[in-house]
């Protein structure tokens, strides 16, 4: 090898570790795109009444990636007697407002809710 390709080789290598060590930073810290749905309602949940200016709450719901993320961060389960459903691969974790669950079929979802007058959060699902 001559000394112009072993400087090829040392540049396209740290380079290449350059590259690697930004996606890592990304990982953990840059913007990532939602899979979700939001709902605008007033009243409550099951209601499903028409939004007012002093009555406006938003239920948020996320798939995927983000959902996943969120379920193994705030467990543990809660118990199959607090659960929402009792079917064997239900498996549902909460914590304050935030409601994920899992299922074999359907992955992992979870839901929050937001009271816009108030800026408080809220449940975005029910039982």
């Amino acid at each position: 090898m001559n000394v112009q390709t072993v400087g090829i080789v040392v540049a396209l290598s740290i380079f290449s570790l350059a590259q690697a060590a930004e996606k890592k930073e990304e990982e953990w810290y840059g913007q990532k795109p939602l899979n979700g749905n939001y709902q605008v309602y007033g009243g409550t949940l099951s209601e499903k009444l028409a939004p007012t200016p002093k009555d406006r709450k938003v239920a948020f719901m996320f798939k995927g990636q983000f959902a996943k993320d969120l379920f193994n961060q705030i467990g543990p389960d809660v118990k199959k007697d607090d659960a929402c459903s009792s079917a064997a691969d239900y498996r549902e974790r909460r914590r304050g407002d935030v409601d994920c669950v899992y299922t074999k079929d359907s992955g992992y979802s979870c839901y929050f809710g937001l009271d816009v007058p108030t800026g408080k959060s809220t449940y975005g699902s029910i039982c």
